[in-house]
């Protein structure tokens, strides 16, 4: 009896242990399948159509283009002679007017210049007062005045063309507007071709837009629309469609260009963005 219940035993501990580990592995199996999504076919199209449903009645509602909005105009301006920069009176950021001096080049030598053909011009100017009278009285031959003449016209001649390189030594806005960019410092030298400057014109600006070719029947030359901007967005800017583009770009958009009219403290900066959205009214005009 004691042998029988020596096999016995070890053999009931074996079963419970196989018992306990085959219910943990069932109830382990059990809540792994709960957390598992289960597709139900009743429920999950009723959702799909409720969101496509909403961006489609937002599509057919409103159409809303987005841009940037550009400088109306720029450049970089150079001087049209060489020379030493004497002064600068500008740098980035500043407000300038059309025909306001921000470079001035050194200007001296031809100041020296400018003098003696002044005094030429003076002494060529008492010959021909002389000549005339002598040749009125036949004391001179005619060909000397002509000489003294043809002698004071060069000189003035002279004297202009140094006048106007004085006058271009004094580098002027040609509009007025920003400087974006200080490109030269005193004490650079100057040279055609060479910029010293960038200016924007601010007062008003471009606002572009890429259109599709279906969407192109929206905008004409000449007509207005409201344009928000991203950092303005409760503030409506009226622009008016300049140029509408004969070809696409390189992502088969049309550029539309607008010109508006920047806010007085001039809070319009090129490179924002900004959007113009077409209500259903205004699609049907």
């Amino acid at each position: 009896m004691k042998k029988i219940l020596s096999y016995l035993i070890p053999a009931v501990i074996l079963v419970g242990i196989f018992g306990g580990i085959a219910l943990k592995l069932k109830k382990n199996k059990t809540v792994a399948e709960e957390r598992v999504f289960h597709f139900n076919p009743e429920e999950t199209p009723v959702l799909a159509d409720s969101i496509l449903s909403k961006t489609a009645s937002s599509d057919a509602d409103d159409l809303v283009f987005t841009g940037t909005f550009e400088p109306f105009r720029e450049t970089k301006i150079s001087a049209e002679i060489q020379g030493k920069i004497n002064h600068i009176s500008v740098d980035a950021g500043s407000i300038v007017t059309k025909g306001q001096t921000l470079v001035q080049l050194d200007d001296a030598l031809l100041q020296l210049q400018l003098q003696s053909v002044e005094v030429q011009i003076e002494g060529l100017t008492a010959d021909v007062n002389r000549y005339s009278i002598l040749a009125k009285a036949d004391a001179v031959q005619g060909v000397q005045l002509e000489k003294a003449q043809l002698g004071l016209k060069s000189a003035q001649i002279q004297r202009a063309t140094i006048q106007e390189q004085i006058n271009k030594s004094a580098i002027k806005a040609p509009f007025g507007g920003v400087i974006f960019a200080k490109l030269n410092e005193v004490g650079g030298f100057a040279a055609p071709g060479v910029p010293l400057v960038h200016l924007l014109e601010i007062d008003q600006m471009k606002f572009t837009v890429n259109v599709a070719e279906n969407d192109l029947k929206y905008f004409k030359i000449g007509q207005s629309h409201n344009i928000t901007a991203d950092v303005f967005p409760d503030k409506k800017i009226m622009g008016k469609v300049s140029i509408i583009a004969g070809k696409a770009n390189v992502g088969n958009g049309f550029p539309v260009q607008f010109t508006v009219n920047n806010f007085p403290n001039h809070a319009l900066r090129a490179g924002m963005f900004g959007k113009i959205e077409l209500s259903s009214i205004d699609q049907r005009l």
